[in-house]
């Protein structure tokens, strides 16, 4: 037994041994095979791979400035875009990185994890990750042969869904009563970096009101590629994310949503989390395509806010998550290669000191065919730039002609040779495109006052005259005045639209003069008379012209004699607005005169004058009630005495005479 234990030690060291060294090597082939330790691996510099800079991202075709990305809130989503280059003489090796760099204030809403494939061999030649929160991502190269081989006009796009980091603070109309929300759980990510389950938030009730028979329902679409997990659903309380009390409410999952019933009121906001499952056979799970997945959360409820028997309430809302990777190209020529490149510029000519130049459109053709692509010359780049890697050959072997015309002439300008036509490259192959200015087709607006009535001695005052083109206000004014003998121009204005439309000119005083009407009344636009000229006529008005009053008359019927009629108070309204109050009683035998009321206002517009009682005594009824307004300059407000029983009316006597 003891021999057979030694050889049973033994046999166990060989065994150990035996593993150790086995061990020993696999560790030093996967060190040997290791992406870190592959021969030139390097992280490349932004001199050698360029476009990668937080000031290369452009969304929309449209660069990102950080004015732009440090405003955006953390949530929506925004699609950037880089383009990425690769100089001749950069060597690219297997494992080489390059850092992506995003705007300012923005980071990767979603892990990130996609291949880079050759645009011309549909090789993988790289990939990219990035991790959620991140604000860097990194290329990582592969494929070195392809690299060495197409090493020139080398370069790529990647493009992939970014969001902000702003807090935002929703707000809810007061008649809202359900809000939808959803978003891919970066807890879930599988080994190829897609998410395989979105997280689903239904807010209830956000603007706390009293609600009861709720019922909330919650409707999957797309449900082949979604399923509810039952055993995800959580109730909170909103503000405090307190968990509810289970016997507050009645929750039923069901294959393509759940159903949720309140026990009794609810008179705060409650959230329902859940969370799907996204199934792995779909083009998302698998390669990273746009998967949409869409929820759609219903209420029915009774708001008893305002009173017992309550308000129905129904209403829906619909959000739709959407799940992508991004994507990534590559390209390279092969030296020798049957490509070229087509450099295009832009020449102005008259454009006259102080005028800018616009940006312009280029669109490319091959063989009067437009390709689709098309570059921007604006000041910014010189007005120059270029459509490169093209093919020389079409399949047939037969040379392509490549041809640019500008999308749009710019407003103002002519092309030369005229009719905006396709330019073909010089010997140098480069397109010139050349746009001669145009000044514009003017006319002017003379404009003049007349002034009638104007008594001797009465200097006139300085008007203010406003243009309009198709009134609207041009913001352009002139002055008439004594020192211009009450004449001036608008000069150089555009006699067409941009659409080539005549442009419709008109006129009006800014203010009518106090003491001054027009003619016509109302302070109208006036239009230019057949000689261009816009003509304005004012009338001197007198004091009793300018001015007007009111009178206001009390008149009391049927009041016994031993009976004191009360004071009362009348209000003068202009316009419909109070304007002056007056007293009437015993010593104004119930009367006033408003006197001294302005007839215009500086628009010329005629006011309106009315009188109203404020308060009809008590005993009293009128039979002028509201607003009265005059006839021949008077007002008449009528107070009839209301008679009471006997026992009333000797009342009333004994109190008036001190009985």
């Amino acid at each position: 037994m003891i021999h057979g234990l030694k050889v049973k030690q033994q046999s166990s060291f060989k065994r150990g041994l035996l593993l150790g060294i086995v061990t020993i090597f696999i560790l030093m082939l996967s060190q040997a095979f290791s992406p870190s330790n592959q021969v030139g691996a390097a992280s490349l510099g932004a001199d050698q791979v360029t476009g990668l800079s937080t000031n290369d991202a452009q969304e929309n075709n449209a660069p990102v400035t950080p004015d732009m990305s440090q405003k955006w809130y953390a949530g929506p989503i925004h699609t950037l875009t880089y383009q990425f280059k690769i100089p001749d003489n950069v060597k690219v090796n297997d494992g080489d990185t390059a850092t992506v760099t995003l705007p300012a204030g923005a980071v990767f809403r979603n892990p990130q994890q996609f291949s880079l494939k050759s645009s011309n061999t549909n090789e993988d030649v790289g990939k990219f990750t990035a991790d959620a929160k991140a604000n860097t991502g990194q290329i990582t190269f592969s494929n070195a042969a392809y690299w060495a081989k197409y090493d020139s006009n080398r370069g790529g796009q990647i493009q992939f869904d970014v969001t902000g980091t702003q807090n935002f603070v929703p707000s809810y109309p007061q008649d809202t009563y359900l809000a939808k929300n959803g978003w891919g759980k970066n807890e879930s990510a599988r080994p190829n970096g897609t998410l395989s389950q979105v997280t689903w938030q239904v807010l209830v009730n956000p603007n706390n009101h009293q609600l009861k028979n709720i019922s909330v329902s919650d409707n999957l679409g797309n449900t082949t590629a979604q399923s509810i997990m039952n055993d995800s659903f959580k109730v909170t309380e909103n503000d405090s994310g307190q968990t509810m009390p289970a016997k507050d409410y009645t929750l039923t999952p069901s294959a393509s949503g759940f159903k949720l019933t309140w026990n009794g009121t609810l008179d705060k906001a409650i959230n329902i989390m859940s969370t799907t499952k996204v199934s792995d056979d779909n083009a998302y799970s698998q390669y990273g395509s746009e998967l949409d997945l869409p929820n759609t959360a219903t209420i029915n409820a009774t708001d008893i806010s305002k009173s017992a028997t309550g308000t129905p309430v129904t209403t829906s809302n619909t959000k739709t998550v959407k799940l992508s990777m991004g994507n990534g190209t590559a390209h390279g020529d092969e030296p020798g290669s049957f490509k070229t490149n087509i450099a295009v510029q832009k020449n102005w000519k008259g454009v006259p000191d102080g005028v800018k130049t616009p940006d312009v459109n280029v669109k490319l053709f091959a063989d009067g065919t437009d390709t689709g692509k098309s570059v921007t010359l604006n000041a910014a780049n010189s007005y120059q730039s270029s459509f490169n890697g093209l093919d020389k050959f079409a399949k047939d072997g037969h040379a392509i002609q490549y041809t640019a015309q500008e999308a749009k002439v710019p407003d103002g300008y002519t092309t030369d040779p005229g009719g905006n036509p396709l330019v073909a490259p010089d010997s140098n192959g480069k397109i010139t495109l050349t746009n001669v200015y145009q000044a514009p087709i003017t006319t002017t607006i003379t404009v003049q006052k007349k002034w009638e009535n104007v008594p001797d001695g009465v200097a006139t005052p300085a008007v203010t005259i406003k243009l309009y083109a198709d009134g609207v206000d041009t913001g352009k004014t002139v002055t008439l005045n004594n020192e211009n003998s009450y004449q001036a121009k608008f000069a150089n204005l555009n006699k067409f639209s941009a659409n080539g439309q005549p442009i419709k000119y008109t006129a009006k005083e800014a203010s009518v003069p106090s003491g001054y009407v027009t003619d016509p009344g109302g302070n109208p636009n006036v239009a230019p008379d057949s000689n261009g000229t816009i003509t304005f006529t004012n009338k001197y008005q007198s004091c009793y012209d300018r001015y007007t009053y009111v009178r206001v008359v009390k008149d009391w019927q049927n009041v016994p004699f031993w009976k004191c009629t009360p004071n009362v108070h009348v209000t003068l309204y202009r316009n419909g607005t109070p304007y002056r109050i007056a007293s009437l009683n015993d010593f104004n035998c119930y009367q006033t005169t408003f006197m001294y009321l302005p007839k215009y206002d500086d628009q010329g517009n005629q006011y309106k004058y009315t009188v109203a009682e404020n308060k009809v005594p008590r005993g009293y009824k009128t039979t002028t009630p509201g607003q009265q307004q005059p006839v021949n300059n008077t007002v008449r407000l009528v107070n009839v005495y209301q008679h009471h029983s006997h026992c009333s009316w000797w009342f009333d006597f004994n109190w008036e005479f001190n009985f």
